[in-house]
């Protein structure tokens, strides 16, 4: 008797094994009829880019891409991390469930530590900034680590092409105007540091656009090659394009968690 009720409790444990094996996946989808989601999370320098790399994305893979874009002005990595942690979104979380591609650049604005003050958007108008070395990013690296380590809750091992990246500069010429390029490019540096540091925990490939659309010298004028807006701060839709096809160029290699 107690045979045949061991015998039945393990072939019961077995069967379970099997269905919850067959509710995760290790591929992407792939082939006719296949569907990706893509997220795209960011303040107001990632506008227009969920579409440009839905497109690419589809152009490169022969999927069809679904997007469910979250960028909206000054979204900051506090926000998000608040979000997450609370479950405030249940659109946002179901979004990211069900998304085989996320890209994100969320800012710094609810990131900062008292003690390491940050003062960097002195430098978006234009005036020398205030505080911001590499001790002042320190909370938004660890803030951009909770929200990629969320999001790999999120999605339970399923497979995961997850982006990070910094934010170019489309002030150069103001900058040199007013004498402050050094120092505010010393900060933009610091920053796109302190976001590749949080990817590099997550073992995420990271685009930097600060290299690309400034050079490596981060002394180009994107103005100057179309890929700003005539606001001069935001993307054009050349500059959406060439962000797509730096993110193409990363590969579409699924990230496994750390």
């Amino acid at each position: 008797m107690f045979r045949r009720s061991r015998a039945r409790f393990i072939s019961v444990i077995l069967a379970i094994s099997v269905i919850l094996a067959g509710c995760t996946t290790t591929e992407l989808p792939q082939g006719q009829g296949a569907v990706w989601h893509l997220v795209v999370i960011g303040d107001s320098t990632l506008g227009g880019v969920g579409e440009a790399f839905a497109s690419q994305i589809e152009k490169d893979m022969g999927v069809k891409v679904e997007l469910e874009d979250f960028v909206l002005p000054a979204l900051s990595a506090g926000s998000v991390l608040k979000v997450l942690q609370t479950g405030e979104s249940a659109k946002f979380h179901d979004a990211l469930r069900e998304a085989e591609v996320v890209v994100m650049f969320v800012n710094p604005l609810d990131s900062i530590d008292p003690e390491k003050p940050l003062n960097l958007y002195r430098c978006y108008v234009s005036n020398a900034p205030g505080s911001c070395n590499s001790a002042s990013f320190e909370r938004w690296t660890s803030d951009l680590k909770a929200i990629w380590a969320e999001i790999h809750k999120l999605r339970k091992g399923q497979p995961t092409i997850l982006r990070a990246t910094d934010v170019y500069n489309p002030l150069v010429s103001p900058w040199n105007e007013n004498d402050i390029f050094e120092a505010c490019t010393e900060c933009w540096v610091n920053m796109s540091n302190a976001a590749r540091l949080a990817a590099e925990a997550y073992n995420i490939p990271f685009v930097s656009r600060f290299d690309a659309f400034n050079g490596l010298n981060h002394d180009e004028d994107p103005r100057e090659m179309g890929y700003i807006r005539s606001d001069g701060v935001h993307l054009s839709d050349l500059g959406c394009q060439y962000t797509a096809e730096l993110l193409s160029q990363m590969g579409y290699e699924p990230v496994s968690p750390p």
